[in-house]
């Protein structure tokens, strides 16, 4: 390889014929899209078309890591996961916290290529160097957490595992993969599990333990010793950063509601903050690798609590339920299914709301009572789900398809953008955010451009700006770009400048841009500055937006469902009257980047970023 920080190798895996082999890394590939989710889109292009269906044995599902994963860069401990979404049909991308890319670059790849279909239930085992592909029958119905159990004791307790549960292994396109057992982390969205239950693949696991070469270790470490304070976990600190957090979330309006068609639910945020605050006192933060953050604050202590916004919301407010241990349960039974806490929140309070209009009966729910917030019947629902029974077989198809089976007014009460449930953060309280949510690649995300800065210099006051107009589209594709470039390094965005104050345990602005490009040329030997790192941002969002193109995706796709930009919230929050002007604000954004009204890439944009 031409740089350091990368080993150099990518496993290939042909399911279908039971063959493994290792090839190098094209050096050209690594230059021009880095790692991660880049180089991913790039193998994607290259070997699936716009006829290759994502459950079909022709879909890859690439695991990749990035130049920076197992080395000491704090916020590296990541991974991507890459295919064609069986959820939405386009471009589909996930991140992973946890040990598992780690272990794989020190196991010497720098990622893994997966094709075809296995004639019976296999899991691949990478040792130091070494893969073989073996029977995993005897876990077949096993749910994610014992998957992990019984692999680490057949393989190596010191090792990593990400599997999937009975979600994926039924075809459920809201199924995930999950990672490191009842730490609970979740390559999450896009409905991959699906894709690794097709290759009847049922789990991964890995060891290394040589660490990738690095261009300028003391350099690197000195480097890093300068920027980060010396963290501790000083309980009244993250108390107070914790209700800063939550009661501002809730007192904004970012926690959609019953659907997202109310305003208000009694007793949420009361319940939250007193559930939430007994969490960080008597438990302690699971920290990825590399991580400094610990936004899992209690994630594995006792009942399996959790403090993150994209489980509570999605699986609370969102469900009409304030109860915050049913939540927990809730979460839990998502993650030994397998399932996507966000899709299965949007999907369960879609069926809610049907049901309370009439659309879906008694009947058809099998009798289940499905009425914002019954938490019991959430958990029925959940088993129906991901064991594709009864109602469930309907439901597993996500919110957009349940919504076209019982037609009517039903697609009216799908909340989605291209197809994936809308996230945590409700897009009328900032118009950034729904403008954000309505171009990404993959869907509705609140991971691209959730927050415009880049530094802590790049001060931008989100509260001021919540409802511009002007300005929104350029803003939204320069974060874009930015967060293209974080997620083929792979680092984590609770890292950055507008994230990390929220989560960190001192008062830490978060790393920038400078800091990314200082240690990428001390891992890797190459220096980018600022302007040519936003440019391969921008030529990696564009490669995979190439990808959506190929697939039938047009302007007319960059929206969100209806609800979110006719419908008023209501309530007393600042977003209570705010509908997103999402016209206006397009037309900018596709002028920043580029793209002739339909949302394509002119020539001359093609051109400058090396694109075909």
């Amino acid at each position: 390889m031409k740089f350091k920080g990368y080993t150099g190798k990518l496993l290939w895996v042909n399911l279908s014929k039971n063959e493994v082999s290792v090839k190098e890394l094209n050096s050209r590939d690594a230059d021009l899209f880095i790692g991660g989710s880049g180089i991913g889109a790039k193998i994607l292009r290259d070997e699936t078309d716009s006829h290759t269906g994502p459950l079909s044995p022709q879909n890859l599902l690439i695991f990749m890591t990035g130049p920076l994963t197992g080395t000491p860069v704090p916020w590296s401990g990541r991974h991507a996961v890459i295919s064609l979404s069986p959820l939405t049909g386009i471009w589909g991308e996930a991140y992973c916290g946890g040990t598992w890319g780690s272990e794989l670059k020190r196991a010497g790849f720098d990622g893994i290529i997966i094709k075809g279909k296995s004639a019976k239930p296999v899991y691949i085992w990478i040792n130091n160097g070494r893969a073989d592909i073996r029977d995993s029958s005897h876990l077949w119905g096993k749910d994610t957490f014992e998957t992990e159990q019984l692999i680490k004791k057949e393989t190596d307790e010191k090792g990593s595992v990400t599997c999937i549960g009975q979600a994926g292994e039924n075809l459920v396109k809201i199924a995930c993969v999950m990672a490191d057992g009842k730490a609970g982390r979740a390559a999450a969205r896009c409905g991959f599990g699906a894709v690794m239950g097709a290759k009847n693949l049922k789990a991964i696991a890995v060891r290394g333990e040589k660490k990738p070469g690095i261009y300028d270790e003391e350099n690197l470490r000195e480097s890093i010793k300068k920027r980060l304070p010396k963290f501790t976990h000083d309980k009244e600190h993250m108390l107070s950063k914790v209700r800063y957090v939550f009661n501002g979330f809730a007192d904004d309006g970012r926690h959609g509601i019953n659907n997202w068609r109310d305003g208000e639910l009694d007793g949420f945020k009361k319940r939250l903050i007193e559930e939430v605050e007994s969490h960080v006192k008597n438990g302690m933060p699971y920290l990825c690798r590399h991580c400094y953050t610990g936004c899992v604050e209690s994630n594995i202590i006792g009942d399996k609590r959790s403090t993150l916004w994209e489980v509570l919301a999605p699986l609370g407010s969102q469900c009409g339920i304030a109860d915050m241990h049913a939540i927990n349960k809730i979460y839990e039974m998502c993650n030994r299914y397998g399932i996507d806490c966000i899709s299965a929140g949007g999907t369960i309070s879609f069926a809610m709301e049907a049901f309370e209009e009439g659309i879906i009966t008694k009947k058809d729910a099998d009798g289940l009572d499905l009425h914002f917030g019954g938490a019991e019947s959430v958990l029925e629902l959940l088993k129906k789900i991901a064991m594709k029974k009864g109602i469930g077989e309907v439901l597993a198809g996500g919110a957009r398809s349940a919504a076209e089976y019982f037609g009517g007014k039903a697609p009216e009460l799908a909340i989605h953008g291209k197809g994936l449930e809308v996230p945590a953060h409700e897009p009328r309280s900032h118009n950034f955010l729904a403008l954000a949510y309505a171009t990404d690649n993959r869907g509705a995300c609140h991971c691209s451009a959730s927050n415009p800065r880049t530094s802590q210099e790049d001060f931008v006051d989100l509260m001021k700006i919540r409802f511009d107009i002007k300005g929104t589209g350029k803003m939204v594709a320069r974060r874009q770009n930015y967060t293209s470039m974080l997620n083929s390094l792979v680092l984590c965005i609770f890292s950055q400048a507008g994230y990390a104050q929220y989560y960190t345990p001192k008062d830490f602005p978060g790393i920038s841009a400078n800091d990314v490009t200082e240690w990428f040329k001390y891992v890797t030997g190459r220096e980018i500055g600022m302007e040519e790192f936003l440019q391969t941002g921008e030529k990696i969002f564009n490669l995979k937006h190439l990808i959506n193109l190929n697939r039938g995706i047009t302007s007319k796709d960059d929206t969100l469902s209806k609800r979110l930009l006719e419908e008023k919230r209501g309530g007393s929050s600042p977003a209570s009257e705010n509908l997103p002007p999402l016209k206006p604000m397009l037309e900018e954004y596709y002028l920043s980047r580029g793209w002739d009204k339909d949302g394509k890439p002119e020539k001359e944009k093609l051109e400058e970023l090396g694109l075909r």
